[in-house]
């Protein structure tokens, strides 16, 4: 049994060794502590998918560092806004996630929201986006005292803008104030071989509804019944204006009857006044994408100056898996770092009012004053109406079969005030 015993010095030794280890034991312990709390990534490995139209794509370097500081993987998928919807509603009928964060358009609060396919946010939505985004509100459904759906993103007035160089060289020093006006400069933009087609407007919905608001006409009263069908409304005496606009003072292109898109014919140097947004200016003032820039400058609506917003938001899949995620991905998405870059990128006006004013305070949001002036003029239009999305069709289609002589104005416009009650009684109301 003695040769078993251990002299003192071999104890020593062993016991400095069990010392050893359990101090290297207790070091690693203590890092695999700190990393598991300090250093890992809070969602290392989880994937989402954001479903976006391209200009909603946000600004690849800041992307990379949210994946970065998170672990979120983010998969963009871009694509049109119908085919967007498509998407949405296939996916979401079958009680599928067409993807965990949707951006919402203007139409969605219909054609998402109304269906239940999304989730409610009141109970994640943060004291700071509720002091500092505007219009938060209206991303609830029902509209004004319903969950909120939806956190704006930026914030869309639709609006005019002109070739302020051309204006003075007709000799004139303000933009027109009537639509009478309007047409008057434009022709004689024409007349004087200035432009072949001086208005960058599409043969559309949204050109009769810029005309109509702007003389005072809200399209639909409370019950939401058409007012723009009556004898003399202004509604019918815009929509007879732009049909005129095509085919008596032709100063709109007839191209623009097929090619809707007014934006590049203008920014090609090729029009005076054009449809725009707010926020448009930052590319129309960019010498690398407009050949009007410098010159491209805002107008308050002519008339009774009334216009309508288009603003645009993200919300969460009823039927993601990675709810949580989802959610660290808008409050990132929604902050002034990505919507001053989505400014920069795409000339949206970020629904931040810190951001607006950091843009403003460095020169970068041109027109400041006539958007905040535009902005006291604003008439909703019912997007929230279940047939919503129908009746804007029918308008364009309607406005394109009178550009093209097929039917009148005043034809035209009994036509759609009639396919109102129709889709009224087939939605019940």
């Amino acid at each position: 049994m003695d040769r078993f015993k251990l002299s003192k010095k071999a104890i020593t030794k062993i016991q400095a060794i069990i010392i050893a280890v359990v101090v290297i034991a207790a070091a690693g312990g203590g890092y695999y502590l700190y990393w598991y709390f300090f250093l890992r990534k809070p969602y290392a490995g989880v994937k989402i998918t954001f479903l976006t139209p391209p200009w909603g794509v946000p600004p690849k370097e800041l992307l990379y560092e949210f994946q970065n500081d998170t672990g979120i993987i983010v998969e963009i998928v871009s694509v049109g806004m119908g085919e967007l919807f498509q998407k949405v509603a296939v996916a979401s009928s079958a009680g599928q996630a067409p993807a965990d964060v949707i951006f919402l358009g203007h139409e969605a609060l219909a054609r998402i929201v109304a269906p239940g396919w999304l989730e409610p946010l009141d109970d994640r939505v943060t004291d700071d986006m509720k002091n500092d985004i505007e219009r938060l509100d209206e991303w609830r459904y029902p509209r004004g005292s319903g969950p909120l759906y939806g956190i704006t993103v930026y914030v869309q007035l639709v609006m005019l803008e002109y070739d302020s160089a051309k204006l003075q060289e007709l000799g004139y020093s303000e933009p027109p104030s009537t639509w009478d006006e309007f047409v008057q400069i434009c022709v004689e933009a024409k007349q004087k071989g200035l432009y072949e087609y001086p208005v960058a407007f599409g043969a559309r919905s949204w050109s009769w509804y810029i005309i109509a608001l702007s003389m005072g006409d809200p399209l639909f009263d409370e019950n939401l019944n058409p007012t723009f069908n009556g004898t003399d409304a202004p509604g019918r005496k815009a929509f007879k204006l732009l049909i005129d606009m095509f085919r008596v003072y032709q100063i709109i292109s007839p191209e623009r009857i097929e090619q809707l898109n007014p934006h590049p014919q203008y920014w090609a140097g090729e029009a005076l006044i054009h449809q725009a947004w707010q926020g448009a200016l930052r590319i129309s003032n960019d010498p690398s994408r407009s050949k009007v820039a410098p010159n491209s400058k805002y107008m308050l609506m002519p008339e009774q100056h009334y216009t309508w917003t288009l603003d645009a938001a993200v919300g969460i899949s009823k039927f993601s898996k990675n709810k949580d995620a989802a959610w660290e991905f808008i409050k990132w998405y929604c902050s002034k770092e990505v919507m001053i870059g989505i400014f920069n990128a795409y000339g949206l006006v970020p629904a931040r009012k810190s951001a607006q004013q950091e843009l403003y305070n460095q020169g970068l949001l041109e027109g400041y004053d006539i958007m905040v002036e535009q902005s006291k003029y604003v008439r909703p239009l019912p997007y929230w109406a279940p047939w919503w999305g129908e009746f804007d069709s029918k308008a364009t289609e309607l406005i394109q079969a009178a550009a093209r002589g097929e039917i009148t104005p005043d034809e035209a416009i009994d036509q759609l005030a009639a396919y109102v009650m129709q889709l009224k009684a087939k939605y019940g109301g």
